[in-house]
C-alpha cells in the first residue's frame, strides 16, 4: 500500500495492474508449493476468497485468544486512487496578500487528503461546536465550507488547530458586506 500511495500522483494504473498480476502469480505458486499433496481447488478455497465483486482475493483468517476470528486480505495496488498533482499558478506569490485566498484554498484541499489534516479539521470543527464562525449556522458535509487561518502565516500565524477556523463559502463575503453597510 505504501509504494502504491507514493506513486498515486502519476499515471500508474497500468503498472498497478501489472504489479497485482505479478503478486498474484507469486502467491499462487507459493500456495501450490506449500501444499504439494492437495488439489488446486483446495488451495484456491483455502487462500483465495470472494470479496464483493472481486474473486481470487488472497486472504487468511486468524483466531484471537478470546475466540473471535479476524480476516486479513491483501490490498490490490490497482485499488489506489490516482490523485493528480496540481501545479501552483505561475503568477501566484505566497508573500502577496492578494493571493492569500488562493493559497489557503489550496492548503485546505491538501489537508483533506491526509489523515492528520482531516483530524485537525475535525478538532477545529469540534472547537467551533460544528458551527460557522461567521453566521453560526451548522457546518455539515452537505454545506460548502472552507478553512482559513485566524492569524495569517505571513503575519506570524501557525498551522495549529487553535489558529484555524471553518466557515461557509459565502459567509466571509456576507460578513464583509455587512460591515460595509454598517459604516
Amino acid at each position: 500500500r505504501g509504494w502504491a500511495n507514493y506513486h498515486s500522483h502519476v499515471v500508474a494504473k497500468k503498472v498497478f495492474n501489472q504489479v497485482d498480476s505479478a503478486v498474484w502469480e507469486m502467491l499462487w505458486r507459493w500456495a501450490v508449493r506449500r501444499h504439494p499433496r492437495k488439489t488446486r481447488r483446495w488451495v484456491k478455497d483455502r487462500y483465495f476468497k470472494v470479496q464483493g465483486a472481486r474473486r481470487w482475493v488472497f486472504s487468511c483468517t486468524e483466531k484471537s485468544a478470546d475466540g473471535r476470528k479476524r480476516q486479513y486480505t491483501l490490498v490490490d495496488a490497482s485499488d489506489t486512487p490516482i490523485v493528480r498533482h496540481i501545479k501552483i499558478k505561475a503568477a501566484a506569490n505566497p508573500h502577496d496578500p492578494a493571493w492569500d485566498e488562493y493559497f489557503e484554498s489550496r492548503w485546505g484541499k491538501k489537508m483533506l487528503t491526509s489523515v492528520k489534516g482531516r483530524a485537525k479539521l475535525y478538532r477545529v470543527w469540534v472547537q467551533q461546536g460544528g458551527r460557522c464562525c461567521a453566521c453560526f449556522k451548522p457546518v455539515t458535509k452537505d454545506t460548502p465550507w472552507h478553512s482559513r487561518h485566524i492569524v495569517k502565516l505571513g503575519h506570524g500565524g501557525t498551522d495549529a488547530a487553535a489558529n484555524l477556523e471553518i466557515y461557509h463559502l459565502r459567509c466571509p463575503r456576507d460578513v464583509q458586506f455587512a460591515n460595509v453597510d454598517d459604516v
